[in-house]
């Protein structure tokens, strides 16, 4: 598969396994603790607009999930839009955001806004979404957001700065972080000029831990027009199948949490879900067998186990807790009675 379809394919399996968690890990518990994280992050953006904000304004969210953001800023301008690479998102974006009018939101491809016209928007937003994107599918959205806005435009966005190694292409959720020069050199590429909080404290103390804040957000000027890269080819490469750390660490901490709140069930259909895309982990692996054990659900965890041996013929600490359980629930099994 491509890129394109890795992404939808991975963001559409997060949306269907806990919609909120996966939206905003720390402020998923509830509808109201969720909403609440979507006001503030709404507040944050209108006071980074500080004197150009206008109530009349178009605006677009890039990676809006199921519109978290987007509810509480609809108050704030005419009409917003959103996009997101997942179907499952946008589906369930139409419940959230029932009876809110000047919003709608579309699936996209997750590489281009191709749907719609240039200079179309006064102002594009996007939070912890490019934080995500491979690289080329950052560069790419800039290109389009450049095409999308109109002359003197505002894109308000959040990334993390800092010196870190990238993720490869194929993990969709690994965070990438930015070199200060380097986003400030993609941006001038594409015809935008950073200005409020970087261009004003650049280089003040204050100013450089901003630009290390890693939800601070930064406000780019659309001041040209430019022409974008043809060069494409990464659209069309093949993503080498390979597990991504941080995806399968979410995974295990919601099932954690899970366990601490003691919903069994639900932590044990999480390692189930894991398992399904990384049978690698084998963390998961033993802990959905310790929790059937914990459970009782003996004849469960010796399936699992099975199926860790089959999947790890050389792990050894698993063939012998197979052995232990199947000798454990022969010996628990009720004796038959004897007919006659």
């Amino acid at each position: 598969m491509n890129i394109v379809t890795k992404m939808k394919h991975d963001w559409d399996r997060r949306a269907q396994h806990h919609t909120r968690y996966w939206i905003a890990t720390e402020d998923y518990k509830n509808e109201a603790v969720f909403a609440e994280s979507g006001q503030r992050t709404a507040d944050a953006i209108v006071a980074a607009l500080g004197p150009y904000y206008k109530k009349a304004w178009i605006g677009l969210d890039i990676g809006c999930g199921i519109g978290r953001v987007l509810k509480p800023l609809s108050f704030h301008f005419r009409q917003l839009i959103g996009v997101d690479v997942s179907a499952e998102m946008i589906m369930k974006s139409k419940t959230w955001l029932q009876g809110i009018p000047n919003v709608t939101t579309f699936e996209t491809s997750g590489v281009d806004l191709k749907i719609f016209p240039y200079r179309h928007f006064d102002f594009v937003y996007s939070y912890v979404a490019f934080q995500h994107m491979p690289r080329p599918v950052f560069d790419r959205y800039l290109e389009e957001i450049n095409r999308v806005l109109k002359n003197q435009g505002l894109l308000v966005f959040q990334i993390p700065i800092g010196n870190q190694p990238d993720a490869p292409m194929e993990d969709t959720i690994a965070v990438r972080f930015y070199d200060y020069h380097e986003l400030n050199t993609k941006l001038k590429d594409r015809g935008f000029e950073l200005i409020e909080v970087t261009k004003k404290h650049a280089g003040s103390p204050q100013g450089r831990e901003l630009r290390h804040e890693f939800h601070q957000f930064l406000v780019a000027q659309k001041i040209t027009t430019i022409r974008p890269d043809i060069n494409v080819g990464w659209l069309q490469a093949e993503c080498r199948e390979r597990t991504s750390f941080l995806d399968t660490h979410m995974y295990l901490s919601f099932a954690e949490n899970c366990l601490n709140q003691g919903d069994q069930e639900e932590a044990i259909h999480t390692y189930e879900q894991l398992l399904t895309h990384n049978p690698d982990s084998l963390e998961a692996w033993l802990k959905l067998a310790t929790v059937l054990i914990d459970r009782g659900n003996i004849d469960q965890a010796v399936s699992t186990l099975t199926d860790l041996t089959h999947a790890h013929p050389n792990y050894r600490a698993a063939h012998r807790t197979l052995d232990n359980l199947l000798q454990t629930r022969q010996n628990i099994e009720p004796t038959q009675s004897p007919t006659g």
